[in-house]
């Protein structure tokens, strides 16, 4: 099948790969592919899968900002750049987690969240040639069609449905847990403190494989510190934020494994992100997930630690040993084990 395309393609391909916003977990001979519309536009004509990016808060916020800013730098033109792709591509845009990020627990939903979905929205519909010329830096303005007719508290009512989810509170207790050990078990070497996280998860806890591979970009031999927020040296009220703030980043992944593990056949997801730390945790979720018992980890993990590894994969599959399986009211449970936390670590406020 042959697809002629605009003669900016190349170079919105071009500006779009240069920033590797993309994390997928699709069987790509060589990575290039990713950008590759006509791909795209072939599976959704032959197998009628339909794709979804799904925007992190920094790159729904650089699309939002490339209207809104007064003076425009590459990472707004890169964000407009990924509009053209999509529209190029048939992909749609859900920038909702983007968006419960931004609400983060509150009770109710701001107008100016409405106000930037329907801005968001303009700036999709707006025309592909406009969009291009604004990408590649021909233009310094973006010209909006007229915006939709939105039933604004049915939006909201959309947008607040997913506030204080269990699995949030649940994934919070990882990040307490995980920064518990960086922090205040020195005695361990970090080889240890993976050895005693898995060991938690499976006597204690839980075990999530998002806040797993975090952990394992935390501890493993390719440690990512950014990852930590958390400090000793500060405020209460500062490290309460940050540990929400690493919170969002696991639920974030998450969202992406509860879209993908519920999928159809013809649905695919990718994410866009710019976060470079929390991709890496990204890229090595997927591999777990895609491999199983076979995946390769001797890059993060010693020999011994990844037999570790998999002995907790296999592990977690029994009841034998769990706490948890004769726990009758797990949110007390829960709550419990945060309060503890949370005073340890010095951030009840």
């Amino acid at each position: 099948m042959i697809y002629q395309f605009p003669s900016y393609t190349k170079q919105i391909i071009e500006l779009l790969s240069k920033q590797d916003w993309f994390i997928h977990s699709f069987p790509l001979n060589k990575k290039e592919e990713i950008y590759n519309p006509a791909g795209f536009l072939h599976n959704f004509k032959k197998q009628h899968t339909e794709y979804t990016i799904h925007l992190d808060l920094n790159i729904y916020q650089y699309v939002l900002n490339a209207f809104k800013k007064s003076k425009n730098n590459n990472l707004h033109r890169s964000a407009i750049a990924l509009v053209v792709f999509a529209k190029l591509t048939n992909v749609k845009f859900d920038p909702t987690i983007a968006i419960y990020e931004k609400l983060n627990y509150k009770n109710q939903c701001p107008d100016e969240l409405i106000d930037d979905l329907i801005l968001f929205r303009q700036i999709d519909n707006a025309d592909i040639d406009l969009l291009a010329l604004f990408s590649l830096g021909h233009t310094n303005n973006i010209e909006l069609p007229y915006p939709e007719e939105l039933e604004r508290l049915q939006l909201k009512a959309q947008l607040t449905k997913y506030q204080k989810l269990k699995k949030w509170d649940t994934l919070y207790v990882f990040v307490l847990k995980i920064t518990e050990l960086y922090f205040y078990e020195n005695s361990l070497s970090n080889e240890s403190k993976l050895e005693s996280f898995w060991c938690w998860c499976h006597e204690e806890f839980l075990f999530s494989l998002v806040a797993t591979c975090f952990a394992i970009k935390l501890f493993g031999m390719q440690s990512i510190p950014k990852l930590m927020k958390y400090s000793p040296k500060l405020t209460a009220e500062e490290n309460k934020k940050h540990l929400t703030n690493m919170t969002w980043d696991l639920f974030l992944l998450d969202k992406f494994f509860e879209e993908w593990v519920n999928k159809t056949e013809q649905e695919q997801f990718i994410y866009a992100s710019n976060d470079k730390p929390l991709k890496e945790v990204l890229k090595i979720a997927i591999e777990v997930q895609n491999n199983d018992k076979k995946v390769d980890l001797s890059k993060d993990l010693s020999g011994p630690l990844i037999n570790s590894f998999l002995i907790t994969l296999e592990k977690i599959m029994t009841q034998q040993g769990r706490r948890i399986s004769i726990v009758t009211d797990f949110k007390s449970f829960r709550d419990d084990i945060i309060d503890d936390y949370e005073c340890l670590l010095k951030v009840r406020v």
